[in-house]
């Protein structure tokens, strides 16, 4: 299937592993430009380097999306290289478990900072080219938990819900714009952010960590977890002309786990 977004631009944060590492691959292999946003300089280059290897035009920044400084300093780059920035990619890492009794104020703030703020900074920071060039696709990476909340992570639950409202309250302002912006909810995705969540729970829990990976999957109706690879392909769909009138949705890509509908 041709996409029709060879020779666009997008920025992913989180793109050094995991469901950003393969949104970088899928949208490259699309012909897409990518500009790769991790903390972790290694993995970093080790991917960029790989990726141009392939002959994929990819390149790299390293910053902590909790900086708000980044988002500029990203588009600035991106820009002086490319000319343009047609796609946004927000992927943060989640944050930790918890009840909110557990919970003290700093947590509460960082959890907000990484995940809420830098959604809402680099979206303000690619908006104006956007528009200007009368295209744009966002596509934010957050989790079930922004539609069905869970007790135990609360910080998730609450942070990533509030992504869901900011997308579709910006959705209908841009959207003449030939602007979409689309959330992506993920179930379980087996990275090893999952799994080290499975590891705290089987601590917390004390329960056999073999056994709680199998109970799991068994939880999700299609039997198994998703990888990496389908979050990205979806994502690529979506920054294409094919899904242009998909807007300010909260999509969940999760086996048919989640009831609500």
């Amino acid at each position: 299937m041709n996409l029709n977004i060879k020779e666009k631009v997008a920025i992913v944060t989180g793109a050094s592993k995991g469901m950003g590492l393969s949104t970088v691959e899928s949208l490259a292999q699309n012909g897409v430009k990518v500009m790769m946003v991790s903390r972790n300089r290694k993995n970093l280059v080790s991917a960029s380097d790989n990726f141009n290897n392939k002959g994929y035009e990819v390149d790299y920044a390293v910053g902590d999306v909790s900086d708000q400084n980044l988002p500029k300093k990203v588009v600035a780059k991106t820009l002086k290289k490319w000319g343009s920035v047609d796609i946004l990619i927000n992927n943060a890492g989640g944050p930790p478990f918890g009840r909110l009794e557990e919970i003290d104020e700093q947590v509460w703030q960082e959890t907000i900072e990484t995940n809420l703020m830098s959604v809402i900074r680099f979206t303000k920071s690619v908006i104006p080219h956007m528009k200007k060039c009368n295209w744009g696709r966002i596509i934010s990476i957050t989790s079930t938990l922004a539609i069905e909340p869970s007790p135990s992570m609360i910080l998730s639950s609450t942070a990533r819900a509030a992504v869901g409202a900011f997308t579709k309250a910006l959705s209908i302002e841009v959207a003449s714009k030939n602007i979409s912006i689309n959330v992506i909810c993920p179930g379980g995705v087996l990275t090893e952010r999952l799994k080290n969540l499975l590891k705290t729970r089987s601590e917390r829990e004390n329960v056999n960590f073999k056994e709680l990976i199998i109970e799991s999957e068994k939880s999700i109706p299609a039997g198994r977890f998703a990888q990496p690879s389908e979050i990205g392909n979806i994502i690529s769909f979506l920054c294409s002309e094919k899904a242009a009138y998909i807007n300010g949705v909260s999509l969940a890509v999760d086996g048919s786990l989640i009831k609500s509908f």
